[in-house]
């Protein structure tokens, strides 16, 4: 690990309460799908990333295409941060959450803490990766390395659907051409046909649109939110093995 990899992990230590704050305002406002009623999340997720200095582009999509989906209202985001030139990473999240179901012995919606782990709707899918991308990217902007390329982060609000409105409008509608991406996610079997968030190349836009498995995620899971120390870790260390964000003798753009 070199010593800007190292800053970064520290730096995303030392800003984990305000993490944790994030997350948890995040899992307090609803975002039960069925029934998809998740632009006001969107509008609330944009306002706290434009409180951290960030813009937040909102694509709302259109009310026809949401209703004809059996949604109700949907927003998706995309934040910009580019570093100068080279290719673009997307890390990409989903806002939807399959409803609670029975069984809880936290309120679903308190972001409760104790023992160091918070309890809620969205804590470990995929609420965490809003605060983890969002946070990581913090903490690479500070610690100042010399990086070439752009990272986007894409939060959107159609995975229990299928995705099609989610990361597939992005690229249907040409709103975002990444080179890669990073998507969360659990190694579970599933027989159901979804867009992966991942082949932003070739997005599945074939078969049935499938309601949300009762499966995903609706049981009350006593999961430690995502570790963002981790996670950068492991991110600052690509591009010792891939083509993306190289370091390089140029500063780093200070467009946002």
């Amino acid at each position: 690990m070199t010593d800007w990899q190292a800053k970064i992990a520290d730096l995303v230590d030392q800003n984990f309460a305000a993490e944790t704050a994030f997350l948890r305002e995040l899992v307090r406002l609803p975002t039960d799908t069925p029934p998809g009623d998740n632009a006001p999340h969107a509008q609330h997720t944009a306002e706290l990333l434009e409180a951290m200095g960030y813009r937040a582009e909102r694509h709302a999509v259109a009310a026809a295409e949401v209703k004809a989906a059996g949604l109700t209202s949907l927003t998706n985001l995309i934040v910009r941060r580019r570093f100068g030139a080279g290719p673009v990473i997307a890390l990409s999240a989903h806002g939807d959450v399959v409803p609670p179901g029975s069984g809880w012995t936290k309120p679903p919606y308190a972001g409760r803490i104790e023992d160091g782990r918070m309890f809620g709707r969205g804590v470990a899918v995929s609420k965490s990766d809003f605060a983890t991308y969002a946070f990581a990217l913090r903490a690479l902007e500070a610690v100042g390395a010399p990086l070439q390329g752009t990272v986007e982060l894409h939060f959107t609000y159609d995975e229990e659907y299928g995705g099609l409105l989610g990361p597939g409008y992005l690229l249907r509608h040409g709103l975002s051409k990444p080179d890669m991406a990073i998507a969360a996610g659990f190694r579970m079997p599933s027989s159901r046909r979804t867009t992966a968030a991942c082949n932003w190349k070739r997005p599945c836009a074939a078969g049935p649109r499938m309601p949300p498995c009762p499966k995903a995620a609706a049981m009350p899971w006593r999961r430690r939110w995502m570790c963002s120390t981790r996670f950068m870790r492991s991110a600052a260390a690509m591009p010792l093995s891939v083509p993306a964000l190289r370091a390089s003798p140029r500063p780093p753009s200070t467009s946002a």
